[in-house]
């Protein structure tokens, strides 16, 4: 049985498939992955279609709302303009993958390769968006510099410039590796990374490791160090309950992390299982690989959560949406909390109670 198991491991290392078969530690018999098989064909397609759906509707609500207002959108709103359209454009990678989860990968090479390219380009995007946003109001709030609030407009779109090429960087190792493959555990053909026949491990884990560190724990890092400075200054200041638009900045911040925040643990657990760190038993592994469609699915939630969250926490968003349908000569009266204030010109569009958030402009 053990020459058996080796022929086996050999064979893998010297033809063309990735993947090296997982082995049941008690009879080393493949493990079988019909069951991931079989979840993934329920969950993914009628979940990933439902998140498609309302994270095009939701997001591009917001562009136009946001587009449509007749104030000069302020900083922060325009980092969320940019992040709704990353969220957007990850929506529309959605039904590729419920197509795959059904039938296997049917769309081609290229079009594999741009799919996953522009997931990963949107993911690293929303992260930096929002670390993009805690910056701006650390700086507003904490500082209030003066040079930075006459050179903000120019910074702002200096800063999603750099945002989105650095995003496209740093998805090029996907555009290369990403390729349709047969895959054995499902028996169907899939839009995954194969690397060369040679490819060490370490340089695998070290991809994986950078998507966990640049894609989610600096970014996290830096946004707890911004929000924590703010909150002790707001306190400090006593003008903490009037700077109201800082619940709907945070309520974002919070949503991102508690729906990626998962799939980085699991993600971490497979990248860790890559180096031989885990047990390698057939339950172990198949667990992982269920977590990880589950997880997947609530970051892909995320790009339908934030237009929620601007209709029910962000009151300047009510008032110009409550605005657009009224200019459009449609009753305002479905959009929450509008009908009990009516709709008024404010300078800021989204999240700031004034159109300059330093401490001399909000109290």
């Amino acid at each position: 049985m053990m020459d058996a198991m080796e022929d086996e491991m050999s064979y893998d290392e010297n033809t063309t498939f990735k993947y090296i078969p997982y082995f049941d530690d008690d009879d080393y018999t493949p493990c079988s992955h019909e069951e991931i098989k079989l979840f993934d064909q329920h969950f993914v397609p009628v979940f990933y279609s439902l998140l498609f759906i309302f994270g095009l509707l939701g997001n591009g609500l917001v562009m136009v709302v946001m587009l449509g207002t007749r104030q000069k959108l302020q900083s922060t709103d325009m980092f969320i303009l940019h992040l709704a359209v990353a969220d957007i454009l990850l929506a529309t990678t959605l039904p590729f993958w419920a197509v795959q989860a059904t039938f296997g990968w049917i769309f081609g090479e290229a079009v594999c390769k741009i799919v996953f390219s522009i997931f990963k380009i949107n993911f690293y995007a929303g992260t930096f968006l929002l670390a993009c946003i805690s910056c701006d109001r650390y700086l507003s709030i904490v500082f209030a510099v003066q040079i930075y609030k006459k050179q903000r407009q120019k910074l702002v779109h200096w800063s999603c410039l750099v945002v989105w090429s650095l995003c496209t960087l740093l998805s090029i190792p996907d555009l290369i590796y990403y390729t349709v493959t047969f895959e054995p555990r499902t028996n169907m053909t899939e839009c995954q990374a194969d690397f060369p026949i040679g490819t060490s491990t370490a340089w695998k884990a070290s991809l994986a490791f950078l998507y966990h560190i640049l894609g989610f724990l600096l970014p996290l890092i830096g946004m707890l160090f911004c929000y924590i400075h703010i909150v002790i200054t707001l306190l400090k200041s006593q003008g903490f309950k009037r700077h109201k638009a800082l619940r709907l900045i945070v309520a974002v911040v919070v949503a991102f992390f508690l729906c990626w925040t998962p799939y980085n643990i699991v993600a971490f657990m497979d990248t860790i299982r890559m180096l031989g760190g885990l047990d390698g038993k057939c339950k172990v592994l198949q667990n992982i690989d269920i977590a990880l469609s589950i997880t997947s699915g609530l970051c892909y939630f995320h790009s339908c959560l934030n237009p929620l969250l601007y209709v029910f926490i962000g009151a300047k968003f009510r008032n110009n949406l409550a605005e657009l349908l009224s200019r459009a000569r449609v009753s305002p009266r479905w959009v929450p909390g509008v009908s009990k204030s009516r709709p008024s010109s404010t300078k800021s569009f989204t999240w700031s109670e004034s159109g300059d958030t330093s401490l001399s402009g909000i109290y």
